[in-house]
């Protein structure tokens, strides 16, 4: 994204009611469109699709808007929440098109990256819209950013990374950068960055951004494979806990009296955040029909552990 007005209009939307929401009473309509460079009849037809959605849109004697504290968060999720049953039933609709199309896959992930926000009083709490109005900022102006005091769950450390933010996604909460100091792509969680600086050094890695895969689990690869888990209730429940967006690969399988669940889908190649799973929960994971890689690679895993304890 080079500037505002590349959004589509729906995202601009979005932005919009997220801008109202973390500067309440700031910005007027002629402010807000300068900010994404549009006229501002499409600012007051934004403004009137938020009415008509239930939205208690108000202004200040100075014209600058925001919304009533009391429907605040009430009326995002009566619009962003699925109810169970209307999320099976789109998922399904969807598996319908063909278990290996990448384009079903795409739209599955999304369906999960959906729900997952609809959960997550993050995208609208007023420290998180900081870090995006932050990062967003570093990006248009193509600054380096030090994250600081970053949690990283994959190397168990919590350090600053100096990075170059150029892809920023509220819904999956990731910042996908160039790690100046490992020198590659890295996905970064906005909800794990307590502090983030922007710097006064400018892009010098443009030429290696590209966005990278990302799988169910928030790893990046493009290198993904194919797995399939058959799992019993108390699995099911800590994967879809603990992992929400695989919520959307996963159906539901007659096996006599005992409810079963089938888990499909593409993940990294490494089985990060898979395999901590499965060891978690072994004795609720009916089998690993797939891939062969995926058992071997938990056995190995497995004698690691014993070695190590015993």
């Amino acid at each position: 994204m080079a500037n505002e007005k590349e959004y589509t209009g729906r995202q601009r939307s979005l932005r919009i009611l997220f801008a109202v929401v973390e500067k309440p009473y700031f910005y007027t309509i002629k402010r807000l469109a300068e900010k994404y460079e549009v006229a501002e009849s499409s600012i007051k037809r934004d403004f009137d699709a938020f009415k008509s959605a239930g939205f208690d849109i108000d202004h200040d004697e100075r014209f600058r808007y925001g919304l009533g504290a009391e429907k605040k968060y009430e009326n995002l999720k009566s619009i962003l929440i699925f109810s169970r049953k209307e999320e099976e039933l789109l998922n399904e609709a969807l598996r319908q098109l063909g278990r290996d199309n990448r384009d079903v896959e795409k739209l599955l992930l999304k369906m999960g990256r959906i729900y997952d926000v609809s959960k997550m009083h993050n995208t609208f709490d007023r420290n998180f819209l900081t870090k995006m109005d932050k990062l967003e900022k570093a990006q248009k102006e193509k600054k380096v950013v030090i994250l600081r005091d970053y949690h990283s769950t994959n190397s168990s450390t919590v350090s600053n990374r100096t990075v170059e933010a150029f892809h920023i996604s509220a819904e999956e909460d990731i910042v996908h950068a160039y790690d100046l100091d490992k020198k590659g792509i890295r996905h970064f969680r906005i909800s794990r960055i307590p502090k983030l600086e922007i710097t006064h050094h400018l892009w010098s890695c443009k030429a290696h951004h590209n966005i990278v895969a990302t799988d169910p689990f928030r790893i990046q690869d493009n290198l993904q494979v194919k797995i399939h888990l058959q799992l019993k209730v108390g699995a099911y429940n800590e994967l879809i806990e603990r992992f929400p967006l695989t919520r959307t690969f996963l159906k539901e399988a007659s096996a006599g009296e005992d409810v079963l669940y089938d888990f499909e889908c593409k993940v990294n190649h490494r089985f990060y955040g898979l395999s901590n799973f499965i060891l978690g929960s072994y004795s609720d994971i009916v089998a690993i029909l797939q891939p062969d890689s995926l058992v071997d690679f938990i056995k190995a895993e497995a004698q690691k552990l014993l070695d190590k304890n015993f």
